[in-house]
């Protein structure tokens, strides 16, 4: 078929071929032009429809307002990208209705299904899970109950759903919790269950907490389970293209579920206050928090409401909005006082604001949390692109940001400090040169280079790193406040931190002050100034000429006249008649048409104009006469010599003072031949700018809001794979579809702000979609090159850095994680404990370390091999992943050694989960005839305040580990237990066998 683009087979020799060719040609491109626009609506109706089965559960799914909404909808909207399918929701009422619907084959696809045998027989499950949901115990919101109370929870009423499997895994959460289970109640459905709730007939739920209300709360919650989807037997290509679609999602988004359970089940994964917590809340005096005083947007004293503001102040303050902690401020504002020494002579509680270095993280005045904020940390310079490492540097940096200081010193020790008393003046010593390099967090400098000032001021690349912002808590507090800080930390959520950081920046950020408009405008206001003192000194020659006599006016009137003559053109006077004849004309004019001294007699102006020209001016003229309004044109003079040149003519009407009747022009002509040669040298450097733009290895975008335009190199495509989408819309409104990947539209719309704020160059990281729906991470950087009041008009590039952002991100994971079993490994386990030191118990309450190694482990390798070695290990992972909670550390040492930090538990709850484990690892393994039972040796150390080291705690644990494999092995004994008789009697003869031998 020719193609209908260009023409090819139809255009060539038209004038020769036949009318009804032309006319099949025209019904052709018709037929084509058909073709492509109903070709997207054949593609969707060619793809599959899967029905899927959604019923009321919470954030989960659920159907609003005609649509369903939820975690796992969101999901299945994912999956559909890969697997090409069209979704369609059918709501049912709870969901047995919906299994049942399943099983009759009324629905292809049901979520949120747990593993039971049973279950596996009768439908096929997705090979991959798309979640984890944890059994919870639900109660009313202002319920008397309280998170793990595990003594009161003796006394409930507890129901569940008749069919489920919750009650036994609540029996074993009481054993294991130390508490004897209530009966348990059987309802029909969720439905009766919140029913009989609501009308006081029970206290407490048993389900998943994926069905947590906003109007309920959470009691307890165990058992980590993972949900799937399921479909019937019959049905397993629908399960293979599913299969294929979840390997896809998970490869180039691991953290979606994790995304998707923040933003649609949030509550479900807030940790509760316990007892205890709650009790230390209640009695606990109003918290004195040590802050910076000066450190805007982090923090600040506001003089006018004697308050602490900024973005740790707030994220305080929203803390105790959640728990009840109070919180009052102090301000950290004597120079020649450190942190150290505030807390040693009791001024303050916590400190917001310390970055964590390798040498706080073991101080003995304080304790660190768990982070508070991670922000950007950077130099900053003028003219400076790459440092050498012997550089003798200058830095400015205030004084009192000790944490700067040693991050400085320990990671630039050549360079000198310059101490400024905050970040603004630190960053005017740069931009006057008084010192060389700014080291500062990037929320506390990007807000200020908006100054102008300051804007020669930059981030240099490739030095750049993060703070890590903490709250260190005074050594002397309870250990619980840290244990409580921490739970508060995990719950704050990405927007509203996002939300605190965006408002306490936006109220820094302050229009430009009268100095810097001065500052910004300074050339201009200079021109201006001179224009006004000659505009004064021209008004005061004036009135002294006034007071001369005739001749001292002749001869100021001549001195004017030779300064009109100066002007690169001239000044005529007009008559608005046809020939537009010539009344007077200075010299000037007459030497711009290279007439010199000796004009031609009778002159009129359309003796120098083209023809059409002279007409057109004479039209103007008389349609303009009426309104006496000024006129300005380009025309062409005819000079002397023939040649012609373009001018400016700027004409205002007045009259003859003798002849009043007669109006006339005053008329200046401006020679403006080099104002054209420069429009020919832009086109000439827009040309040029094309070409670079074609030939740049990062992708170039260039937007004119004033124009409508938007361009973009070409690269954009070869990267992408389809046309560029502007950033920046050209008619002012932003258009977020298919631009960057939905959770990065806030930092879009942050970098469009300080665009529109003013701001020169604003760098922002994001995902951006390819064609085929994958996301790209790019950094992009727009700078703004129009004034803050004229149309938007920025240029900017997009760099391809995906792969430099997904290797940190794994490396990152890599190196805390046991490769085999996903565990701590000994370092990252090591860190974890040390930063929960040192422990002061609690009355029965306090931390534990467990040691445990597995035993006939040699053997299971040796006879069966690695590979059943490798599933015993992994299995032993999971068994303590399952018993212990996730406040818990667990790790793994390497062979199979394994040790458990539980925090804030009892001797007798450290026992019950010790025979968990027992019971858990007393594993039988059989391969070609070969058989090896597995069991556990297992020492305790419970901290009781006097150990001094992590590796003291360690030892005594492995010591109580070892004392179990002499005993028997298959158990588990406490570092401080008795010795039996036969321990005592080997004893005794060891002490007389050294005994004889001196």
């Amino acid at each position: 078929m020719p193609d209908p683009t260009t023409g090819a087979g139809f255009n060539g020799g038209q004038g020769h071929m036949h009318r009804n060719i032309r006319v099949l040609a025209l019904l052709a491109w018709a037929v084509l032009c058909l073709v492509q626009a109903v070709s997207p609506l054949l593609s969707y109706a060619a793809s599959r429809t899967v029905w899927v089965g959604v019923y009321p559960l919470a954030g989960f799914h659920r159907m609003e307002n005609g649509q369903a909404v939820g975690y796992s909808v969101d999901y299945l909207e994912h999956i559909s990208r890969y697997a090409g399918w069209r979704v369609e929701y059918v709501h049912f009422d709870n969901w047995h209705t919906a299994l049942e619907a399943l099983n009759k084959e009324h629905i292809d696809l049901l979520g949120g299904a747990l593993f039971t045998p049973e279950r596996a027989k009768r439908f096929l499950y997705s090979p991959y899970a798309y979640g984890t949901t944890y059994t919870a115990l639900i109660a009313p919101k202002g319920t008397p109950f309280i998170y793990e109370d595990f003594k009161s929870f003796e006394k409930l009423r507890i129901g569940r759903t008749a069919e489920s499997p919750w009650q036994k895994g609540f029996a074993n959460y009481a054993r294991h919790s130390g508490f004897t289970p209530p009966p348990v109640l059987p309802f029909s459905d969720l439905t009766a269950l919140r029913q009989a709730m609501t009308e006081g007939k029970l206290d407490a739920i048993l389900t998943t907490v994926t069905a947590l209300k906003d109007d309920e709360t959470i009691l307890a919650k165990y058992d980590p389970l993972p949900f799937f989807f399921i479909t019937t037997n019959t049905n397993p290509a629908l399960m293979e293209e599913l299969e294929q679609a979840m390997a896809q999602l998970k490869l180039e988004q691991p953290d979606l579920e994790n995304r998707l359970a923040r933003a649609h089940m949030w509550r479900s994964y807030q940790t509760p206050l316990t007892k205890a917590e709650r009790d230390f809340v209640t009695e606990s005096p109003a918290l004195r928090v040590g802050y910076i005083p000066d450190r805007k947007p982090m923090s600040w004293f506001e003089p006018e409401t004697g308050e602490a503001r900024g973005i740790l102040p707030d994220l305080l303050r929203l803390m105790g909005r959640t728990s009840g902690l109070r919180f009052t401020f102090v301000p950290m504002n004597e120079q020649d006082t450190n942190l150290d020494e505030y807390f040693v002579r009791d001024k303050i509680d916590l400190c917001a604001g310390v970055m964590f270095t390798p040498g706080n993280k073991t101080s003995p005045v304080y304790r660190l949390s768990s982070p508070l904020l991670r922000s950007g940390l950077s130099l900053y310079g003028k003219n400076f692109f790459e440092i050498t490492p012997k550089a003798s540097l200058s830095v400015a940096m205030p004084a009192n940001w000790y944490d700067g200081r040693n991050y400085l010193e320990m990671y630039y020790p050549d360079m000198r400090l310059c101490f400024f008393n905050n970040t603004e003046e630190c960053l005017k010593a740069v931009a006057e040169d008084q010192a060389d390099l700014l080291l500062q967090n990037t929320l506390e400098v990007d807000y200020l280079l908006a100054k102008p000032r300051f804007r020669e001021v930059l981030p240099l690349q490739g030095y750049n790193g993060f703070e890590d912002t903490r709250l260190a808590v005074n050594a002397t507090m309870p250990p619980i406040l840290l244990t409580l800080l921490n739970k508060q930390l995990m719950d704050v959520d990405e927007k509203s931190k996002s939300q605190i950081i965006s408002e306490n920046i936006s109220a820094v950020a302050t229009p430009l002050s009268l100095k810097d408009m001065v500052y910004e405008y300074r050339t201009l206001l200079l021109i201006v100034g001179e224009l006004l003192l000659f505009a004064l000194a021209l008004l005061g020659y004036i009135l002294f000429l006034r007071g001369k006599n005739k001749k001292s006016a002749s001869k100021s009137e001549r001195r004017l006249t030779n300064m009109a003559n100066n002007i690169n053109g001239g000044v005529i006077s007009l008559t608005p008649n046809v020939r537009l004849d010539i009344r007077n004309a200075n010299s000037g004019f007459w030497h711009l048409l290279d007439y010199g001294d000796n004009p031609p007699e009778m002159p009129s102006l359309a003796d120098f104009l083209r023809p059409a020209e002279a007409e057109q001016l004479y039209r103007r003229l008389e349609s303009q006469q009426q309104e006496g309004s000024a006129i300005n044109m380009e025309l062409s003079l005819r000079r002397k010599n023939g040649l012609w040149i373009p001018a400016l003519l700027r004409c205002t009407w007045s009259s003859d003072e003798h002849e009043i009747s007669q109006p006339c022009l005053d008329c200046v002509v401006v020679d403006i031949t080099d104002q054209k040669q420069m429009q020919e040298e832009l086109e000439q450097e827009k040309e040029r700018y094309r070409i670079i733009l074609e030939q740049s290895q990062d992708i170039i975008f260039d937007v004119d809001t004033e124009k409508g335009q938007y361009t973009c190199s070409p690269n954009f495509y070869t990267k992408f794979g389809r046309e560029g989408t502007p950033l920046f819309a050209p008619d002012g409104r932003p258009r977020n579809d298919q631009i960057v990947h939905p959770d990065d539209i806030p930092a879009l719309a942050e970098m469009r702000r300080r665009v529109r704020a003013g701001e020169r160059t604003v760098f922002g990281v994001m995902r951006v979609p390819t064609a085929m729906g994958r996301y790209i991470w790019c950094r992009v950087q727009t700078t703004r090159i129009s004034k803050k009041d004229a149309p938007l008009r920025i240029v900017g590039k997009i760099v391809d850095i995906d792969e430099e952002v997904r290797r940190r991100a794994e490396l990152e994971r890599l190196s805390q994680r046991d490769s085999l079993t996903d565990l701590y490994n000994k370092v990252a386990f090591r860190e974890r404990v040390v930063q929960n030191l040192p422990c002061k118990p609690q009355g029965n309450n306090t931390h534990a370390l467990l040691f445990l190694d597995l035993d006939n482990f040699k053997a299971l390798n040796d006879s069966l091999g690695h590979i059943v070695g490798d599933a015993a290990l992994a299995e032993t992972a999971d068994a303590l992943k399952r018993i212990f909670r996730n406040a818990d550390a667990v790790g793994r040492f390497g062979g199979d050694e394994f040790c458990v930090f539980a925090m804030g538990i009892t001797r007798n709850a450290m026992s019950a989960r010790a025979e968990s484990v027992l019971s858990s690892l007393s594993m039988h393994f059989e391969r070609e005839g070969k058989a090896v039972d597995i069991t556990a040796s297992i020492g305790i150390y419970m901290f009781d305040g006097g150990e001094t080291s992590y590796e003291e705690a360690l030892q005594k644990a492995d010591n109580a580990q070892y004392r179990a494999k002499q005993l028997g092995k298959n158990r588990y004994v406490f570092h401080d237990d008795a010795l039996t008789d036969e321990e005592l009697a080997e004893q005794q003869e060891n002490d007389a066998q050294n005994d004889a031998a001196d």
